[in-house]
Order: C-alpha cells, then sequence, then structure tokens
C-alpha cells in the first residue's frame, strides 16, 4: 500500500466516531455470552446487557416486566389462588412481591450475567409467582398444609406404603403392592359415604390407621389429591382445595375445562396453551406423538381440538408435528384421545415404549413449564 492510501486509509478511519470503553466491552462481553456459554441466555435480555447508562437500564427493566412478565405473573396468581374481587389489595400486594424478586434477580443477571444467567424471562418470572403464591397459601391455609404435609410423610416413609406416577402421570398413592401390580386408580365415593365406612382420626397417630382404611374401602390406588380431600372431611378442614400436592415447584397444569366464561381466565389458558404448543414441537417425534394423541382431561374427553379452537395450531400443524398428512389425521379425528395399543400401531412401536415416549415427554415438559402454570 502506498504513502497516499496509507494516508486516506488513516483519514477515514478518523472520522469514525470512537467507541465508549465501557459500552464496547458490554457489547463485546454480551455478544461472547450469547454465543458460548453453555447456558443458554434470553435474547429479550441482550439489550440490558448492552446498556452502559443505570437510567436506562432501568427504564428497560419496567419496559421487560410491563410487556414480558407482568402477564405472566398475573395468570399465575389468578390460577393458583382463585381470589375474588374483595381480595383485590390482596393480589396486588403478592404481585408486587414477585415483581421485587425479579427485579432483584434481574439486578443480579445484568452485573454477572455469567454467574446469574437468566435462559427465559418468562419461564423465572412463572416460577417466582408460583413460589411466592404457595407461600401465601401456606400462611392462609396452615391446616390443610399441615396435613397434606402428615399425609406425605406418611405415604413416602411409612412401611407398606407408596406414593408414585401412574402411567398417564398422575400422583397416584396406595399400599406399596399395588405399585408393583400396577393396579388402575380408583374412585373415591362421595365424602358423606365415605365417613359411614372410614372412622375419621381421633389422634395424629391413629391417621395411618385412617389412611389404610380408605386404602381398604377403595381396593386400589386412588390420586393423592382426593386422599387429601377425603382426610380434609373426615377431620373437618374446610380450607379450599386450591393446590395440588405435586410438589410445589414442580407440577405441571392440566388443560382446563374451556366452558369458564370469565375473558381474563380465557386469556390466561390461552397463554398456557400457546406455551405448551411451543414446547411440544421441541419434542422428539415419539415423544410429541405420544402425548397429542393421547391428550385428554381428568374427564377422559380428548382437548386436542383446544388447539386449533383457540387458534394456536391449525389442523394442519397438528398433521406435522404427527409427521403424518392432513388425511390420515382427519380419519383419525373422531376416535382421538387414542389407546396407547393404537398408538403404537401408527408409531411402529411397542405398547410399552409409547408408555414410556409419554412419560419422558411429560417429564420434560414438567421442567420446560415448571411454575407456569
Amino acid at each position: 500500500m502506498n504513502d497516499t492510501a496509507c494516508g486516506s486509509a488513516a483519514s477515514e478511519i478518523q472520522l469514525q466516531p470512537a467507541a465508549e470503553p465501557e459500552k464496547l466491552y458490554r457489547s463485546t462481553l454480551t455478544r461472547e455470552l450469547m454465543k458460548e456459554s453453555p447456558v443458554k441466555i434470553d435474547a429479550l435480555l441482550e439489550p440490558l446487557l448492552l446498556e452502559d447508562s443505570d437510567d436506562r437500564a432501568g427504564e428497560l427493566l419496567l419496559q421487560l416486566i410491563s410487556v414480558h412478565a407482568e402477564p405472566v405473573i398475573k395468570g399465575v396468581i389468578r390460577f393458583k389462588l382463585r381470589l375474588s374481587s374483595t381480595q383485590r389489595a390482596e393480589a396486588d400486594d403478592i404481585y408486587q412481591e414477585v415483581v421485587l424478586q425479579l427485579l432483584a434477580q434481574l439486578q443480579k443477571f445484568r452485573k454477572l450475567p455469567d454467574g446469574h444467567p437468566i435462559s427465559d424471562l418468562r419461564g423465572i418470572s412463572a416460577v417466582i409467582a408460583h413460589r411466592t403464591c404457595s407461600r401465601w397459601l401456606r400462611r392462609q391455609f396452615p391446616e390443610r398444609h399441615a396435613l397434606k404435609n402428615r399425609l406425605h410423610y406418611i405415604v413416602t416413609r411409612q412401611r407398606g406404603f407408596a406414593l408414585w406416577q401412574d402411567d398417564g402421570g398422575q400422583l397416584v398413592t396406595g399400599f406399596a403392592a399395588w405399585q408393583q401390580e400396577k393396579l388402575p386408580t380408583g374412585r373415591l365415593p362421595d365424602n358423606d359415604a365415605l365417613a359411614t365406612h372410614v372412622r375419621p382420626p381421633k389422634t395424629a397417630k391413629e391417621l395411618a390407621d385412617t389412611v389404610a382404611a380408605i386404602f381398604n374401602h377403595v381396593r386400589g390406588p386412588i390420586e393423592f389429591d382426593d386422599l387429601l380431600s377425603a382426610a380434609s372431611s373426615l377431620l373437618g378442614v374446610s380450607e379450599q382445595p386450591i393446590e395440588s400436592l405435586a410438589e410445589d415447584d414442580d407440577a405441571v397444569a392440566s388443560v382446563a375445562d374451556t366452558t369458564e366464561p370469565d375473558p381474563a381466565w380465557r386469556l390466561e389458558k390461552r397463554m398456557f396453551l400457546q406455551r405448551l404448543w411451543e414446547e411440544l414441537e421441541q419434542l422428539p417425534r415419539n415423544q410429541r406423538a405420544a402425548l397429542l394423541l393421547n391428550l385428554k382431561e381428568s374427564s377422559g374427553a380428548g382437548c386436542i381440538t383446544l388447539f386449533p379452537a383457540t387458534g394456536i395450531a391449525t389442523f394442519r400443524q397438528l398433521a406435522n408435528a404427527l409427521e403424518m398428512s392432513a388425511e390420515s389425521l382427519a380419519e383419525l379425528w373422531n376416535e382421538l384421545p387414542l389407546e396407547d395399543a393404537k398408538i403404537a400401531e401408527l408409531l411402529g412401536l411397542t405398547r410399552q415404549q409409547v408408555i414410556n415416549a409419554r412419560k419422558s415427554g411429560r417429564e420434560r415438559l414438567t421442567r420446560r413449564l415448571k411454575g407456569f402454570i
């Protein structure tokens, strides 16, 4: 290169504004973290890492919360607590508590993103909201919560009892021998009928005998929530059964009844369905098909129709997710949900492989949707 060319190049370089060292450092650090970090960082948070002004960063934090976190947080609070209109102040207090915790997490992330990574802003918002609601429930309904803990201890620690997940992913309990025999899950009679056959415990030590009496009466395993409701009725614990036992922070909610007329409730359920669909698309084909083709409500009715009905996924998108033609899916539509043997035939698997695939899919969805609802 001759001297004239060098001078011209130098002149062009001098005309460009010098990058601010702090901003350049943040930009470089952000690119390296997004590219090389073993833990994925949510792309929504990239502008927060690039911003060196504390005031501007504060504005970004408020925007992130109001646009992306607030709908999730309020949805979790409504779903978990079912508070009435007269309890709006309590709902607002819980919301503010969740926001404060989320802000603290985001500030830690901004200062040390590699040490406090956030891979899913909406996910962590849901988890914090879920845990905050659980703490509120424990304070509001201590008697029922204490009973739940005692029952959990009995069926997991006392010889002869067991707690496990059935093939459908439901948490069930019963005599330990029933777990090996794979007996079908039974149903309890109404509380009044149960009271005529099972004597309520007079002391805490008699609670295990009551549990055994309930199992003997049903003659098969039952869902843990049913056991909790039965014991609550026998003991006169009247608090509302708002939350499930399935460990507070690990539960994945089932698709709710679509007859709920409240617009906010419908919006909340649509948010959950959207997130569920996004996660289903990420599953391996066998897991995805085993779940979708057997997707049903607690009543046993199929609910795959919720996706096209709410506009979350079209009929053709469902067919693509199942890796079959739209015509083939149309032929099966009125038969859904399918039994495992039929699904096995369609996928070229054994029935047990279908059960295992669905179980693996549920476990992944549990991790990915942790606390979302």
